[in-house]
């Protein structure tokens, strides 16, 4: 089940979209689009999948989508209670908002940050959870001029959120598409396992890719990604496996061995272990919902 890339249109007048949502379901619609989608769900519960995640929500959920990353609610009538309807606030926005260039424009350069990871789905907590829906609840009494500052104002708030206040929904290997060569040295590394995740990749050879030691390659890999070589590895093939679970019909072994795994009892547990669910049952979420 390939997402379906939608075009979406801006009212006249606007550089980006605010629309206050009242409906009786969120049907699964499994989706992208170039724009990148804040959401707050007033009053709303339902499963929420962003990218290879799949999740719970309850009212006053928060979470910002990253450009071109496939996402749906799935929400059936009546699940509140009979009668009640579901409850949010959409804003849909470009990279280039109202013209602006967020990497080149030096007051906006503390967003480039959020722009980048908002590629992997994000879900705010806590006290930039609580700040940034007042100001997205406020909206509704503005227009023009006042809701685009506001807007301005809204992703200023979950740029500064803490780290305890942020949650990553999608693993980072469902991102599409990776970053070029000609980056950073973890760059460099992380480019190298996106393209030979099949491989079987070697400690010793994403070493040679930095340039460095095994030993001091170990670390810096460690404090650059919080995580450990191996596991990093573990994660990216199953993120890729994610997509063809989705995606493809192919059997859940064959999936397995096409992302660089050689043995199915050790993919199996592996996906377990991140996801909380098996292959098949992980399949069957999205299945079940068309």
């Amino acid at each position: 089940m390939k997402p379906i890339s939608v075009k979406l249109s801006t009212p006249p007048q606007s550089s980006f979209k605010y629309k206050e949502i009242k409906l009786e379901s969120f049907e699964f619609n499994w989706h992208c689009h170039r724009e990148y989608e804040i959401m707050l769900m007033m009053k709303s519960k339902g499963k929420r999948f962003i990218g290879d995640s799949i999740s719970h929500y309850d009212d006053g959920d928060l979470v910002l989508v990253g450009s071109n990353l496939p996402h749906t609610l799935y929400a059936p009538a009546g699940q509140m209670g009979e009668g009640v309807m579901h409850e949010a606030v959409l804003l849909q926005f470009p990279n280039n908002l109202a013209g602006l260039q967020i990497v080149d424009t030096p007051e906006l350069h503390h967003l480039h940050w959020l722009f980048k990871t908002s590629s992997r789905g994000l879900r705010f907590r806590g006290a930039a959870r609580a700040q940034a829906a007042a100001q997205i609840a406020a909206m509704s009494a503005m227009n023009g001029f006042g809701r685009f500052l506001q807007l301005l104002s809204i992703l200023d708030t979950l740029a500064r959120a803490n780290e305890d206040e942020v949650d990553f929904l999608s693993s980072i290997e469902f991102e599409r598409g990776v970053a070029p060569t000609q980056q950073t040295r973890i760059d460099q590394v992380c480019t190298y396992l996106n393209e030979d995740y099949d491989q079987r990749l070697k400690l010793e050879d994403a070493a040679s890719v930095a340039n460095m030691s095994i030993t001091a390659f170990s670390r810096f890999f460690k404090r650059s990604t919080g995580k450990t070589f191996i596991r990093y590895v573990n994660e990216l093939r199953i993120g890729h496996a994610c997509r063809l679970l989705i995606e493809s019909e192919l059997s859940v072994a064959e999936i397995c061995y096409r992302v660089g795994f050689n043995n199915v009892s050790n993919f199996n547990r592996r996906f377990r272990e991140l996801h909380a669910m098996s292959p098949k049952q992980y399949r069957h979420e999205f299945i079940q919902q068309r």
